[in-house]
């Protein structure tokens, strides 16, 4: 997304404001502990496995969903939920019970500041899942994918 905010018609547009706000409100919502493993001990600035990097996998970071709060897990469904729920909701219905079955499995890490407006990047990642975020530079520019490592491209599909 760039610009990441704009006005059209007289209304202020964000592209993908709700998953950076949604991603703030819960690394925020995390205790002292959760956020010392939630946030990683390097700084990342672009996507780890974006363009390029199909077929690569790399070891889950961060805090364990299985570390959240029930709370907390609902907030970081509710982030996903923000890529997942793109689809139409016959395709996105399934596709969230999938993640939720495997939440226990599924990693929140962060990179950079915890205050709202700053650039930071977040990864969501789980046996079914990987989300990144990766402002470049500042806020205005956002790098962002959302990939199935076990179905990239289609693949199960493609096999048959």
């Amino acid at each position: 997304a760039q610009p990441a905010t704009y006005t059209f018609e007289g209304k202020e547009i964000r592209p993908l404001g709700k998953e950076n706000d949604k991603a703030f409100a819960l690394i925020n919502a995390l205790d002292a502990s959760q956020k010392s493993q939630a946030i990683l001990s390097y700084r990342v600035s672009d996507l780890v496995l974006g363009p390029t990097q199909d077929g690569r996998t790399i070891q889950p970071e961060g805090l364990r969903a299985s570390a959240l709060t029930p709370a907390q897990q609902t907030m970081l469904l509710d982030i996903v939920h923000e890529w997942a729920g793109i689809m139409h909701d016959a395709y996105a219905a399934p596709r969230m019970a999938e993640i939720r079955a495997a939440l226990a499995d599924t990693y929140f890490a962060w990179s950079g500041p915890t205050t709202n407006g700053s650039a930071a990047y977040f990864r969501i990642q789980g046996p079914t899942l990987v989300i990144e975020y990766a402002p470049q530079g500042s806020v205005d520019h956002i790098h962002t994918i959302y990939r199935d490592p076990t179905n990239d491209y289609g693949a199960k599909i493609a096999r048959r």
